[in-house]
């Protein structure tokens, strides 16, 4: 299994998922932690919707379980990300997401320490 070893701090990276197994909660948490990152799991209806925003950090985002949209509108790129798929955007990207599909959505999402949500909307 290989997740990024790092959040890069200057580019977007997209890795998908490569094995046929899915992966675990707790093996994707313990690749994010093993990496020095803060951790938050985050479970989204189908439906929910996040208008395009941005954070002063770098975001990792991993999903577990169902789909996740990502959104980039300054290049009009669009990623559907399933279970073990990683996104990691760099500091101030504007970027939106929604739950894609009939079902939930479960995903990680992780930053440096003290650079996290501070509280889920």
């Amino acid at each position: 299994m290989r997740l990024n070893n790092f959040i890069s701090e200057t580019i977007m990276q997209l890795t998908r998922w490569q094995s046929e197994t899915l992966p675990s909660l707790e093996t994707l948490r313990s690749v994010l932690t093993g990496q020095g990152l803060h951790v938050e799991e985050w479970t989204d209806p189908a439906g929910t919707v996040y208008p395009v925003h941005s954070h002063d950090y770098a975001e990792t985002r991993v999903v577990v379980r169902g789909f996740l949209r990502v959104g980039l509108p300054d290049s009009g790129e669009e990623f559907i990300l399933g279970p073990g798929d990683r996104l990691d955007l760099p500091p101030n990207t504007p970027h939106w997401s929604d739950v894609t599909g009939d079902g939930p959505v479960l995903y990680l999402s992780a930053a440096k320490p003290n650079h996290h949500h501070a509280n889920k909307k």
